[in-house]
């Protein structure tokens, strides 16, 4: 089966869970002997500096119609890419450094004629707006020979139940420029429905997937996975109490994770997640002012500069700076991201909403104890495992420091935590869901 995976961006020096997911289903599909290709826009890919992907390094190809060096081949699966238009006036080039990082709904000349000359059997999409209105117009236009193209949708980012705030906030960059695009959409008629008018949807999120079931005959859920061996760790213990020393962690500054004094350990708490206002980093660093015994490392790329400087600014001001550090984006599945979950004794994931939260996969992989929000698929999945996680009420500060003292600090809380855990890491095995996800395409 020829198989092409629609997405806004993919960037090994820059991850997030939406790019993890595609690029592990790829391989899985690859691997199982389909013919496949990821189609993404230039946003983020700087070229001579994307090596950092796992299995291989990147090596730049030719692509018919795309300028040199603007597509690649990794692991033997075949990346290409074009470059977006963001339809705003006047576009600054800040601007479109912000717009690569999240939203821009761009247009992507090139990308459909590519589609269409490689005539795949199914087009995946994994994105919104236009790239999806591009995705069901090679779809009904076939293959030429009177047949259409299977077309897929998958919601990775929890589609409207994006908060009144947040989704302000994203359109904030652009709220003073003329949005020309919209004229160009109503010209070439581009009025279907998303993700209705897709032969098939699949949901991250086992409540989004309820959802649209009620809506849509083709319904998949399909939850994120993860490679328990790379994660995989000896059984770490934690004492609640030692003597004072400083213990090693990697990229951390001396005395901000795990020092122990006077009889106290600090417990090192660690959240990989984008640094964006959805992943709610701020009840992590608030939480530090009311648990001195806590650090906080934060690990990802910055989606929204901005919420990083205010994560700062709240930290200096409730004078907890020395015990907040920042590890940037690590590639994923890299030596880095794996030593941080190795080297932290909690895990934690504070989202506003979150359709599934494949980090407290790895989390559990690792063994490590999990706290996280009880929102949307995140909570499901947690509630799913009993015993794996403590989870918290959003926005309740009490809970949520309950939460960590206890995982904290009780050993055999801990013990139980990580044991469970990583036995519902076991059931997530990427090679499992493609095969499901491949059966899904042949019911369409």
């Amino acid at each position: 089966m020829k198989i092409a995976h629609v997405i806004r961006r993919i960037s090994f020096s820059d991850w997030g869970g939406t790019e993890q997911v595609v690029w592990n289903l790829a391989k899985a599909q690859l691997a199982a002997g389909h013919d496949v290709r990821l189609f993404a826009t230039t946003a983020l890919y700087a070229q001579g500096h994307e090596d950092l992907a796992p299995s291989c390094p990147a090596q730049d190809v030719l692509h018919p119609g795309v300028p040199a060096g603007v597509a690649q081949s990794c692991a033997k699966l075949r990346i290409s890419r074009f470059h977006p238009i963001y339809p705003w006036w006047p576009m600054r080039k800040s601007l479109i450094a912000q717009l690569d990082r999240k939203g821009g709904n761009p247009f992507v000349p090139g990308m459909g004629r590519a589609l269409r000359e490689w005539r795949p059997d199914v087009i995946h999409c994994h994105a919104m707006g236009r790239i999806a209105e591009l995705c069901l117009r090679v779809g009904e236009r076939g293959t030429g020979n009177g047949e259409r193209i299977k077309c897929v949708i998958s919601l990775h980012g929890g589609g409207a139940k994006v908060p009144e705030a947040e989704a302000k906030s994203l359109v904030a960059p652009t709220r003073q420029l003329l949005p020309w695009g919209k004229a160009v959409d109503i010209l070439m008629g581009w009025t279907r429905r998303v993700p209705e008018d897709f032969g098939g949807i699949v949901c991250v999120g086992e409540d989004e997937a309820d959802y649209w079931r009620s809506r849509h005959p083709h319904v998949l859920f399909l939850p994120n996975g993860v490679d328990t061996a790379l994660y995989a760790q000896p059984h770490k213990e934690v004492a609640p109490s030692c003597q004072a020393q400083e213990v090693l962690h990697p990229g951390v500054p001396a005395g901000v994770a795990q020092t122990c004094a006077n009889g106290h350990s600090k417990v090192a708490v660690l959240c990989v997640a984008r640094i964006d206002r959805q992943k709610n980093q701020m009840a992590l660093v608030e939480a530090l002012a009311r648990n001195p015994t806590l650090t906080l490392r934060l690990a990802g790329p910055v989606t929204q500069p901005d919420y990083r400087e205010e994560l700062e600014r709240r930290a200096a001001e409730l004078g907890v700076s020395d015990r907040l550090s920042f590890a940037g984006a690590l590639p994923p599945g890299s030596r880095e991201l794996v030593s941080e979950y190795h080297a932290a004794d909690v895990f934690a994931l504070a989202s506003r909403h979150e359709p599934f939260g494949i980090v407290v996969l790895e989390a559990w992989a690792a063994g490590l104890p999990v706290v996280a929000s009880d929102v949307g698929g995140l909570g499901r999945l947690c509630a799913a495992h009993k015993g794996a996680a403590l989870t918290f009420p959003p926005g309740d500060a009490s809970a949520l420091d309950n939460a960590l003292a206890r995982a904290g600090s009780d050993e055999a809380l801990r013990s139980s935590l990580s044991t469970a855990g990583r036995a519902a890491a076991a059931r997530y095995d990427w090679r499992a869901l493609s095969d499901s996800l491949v059966d899904f395409y042949g019911t369409l």
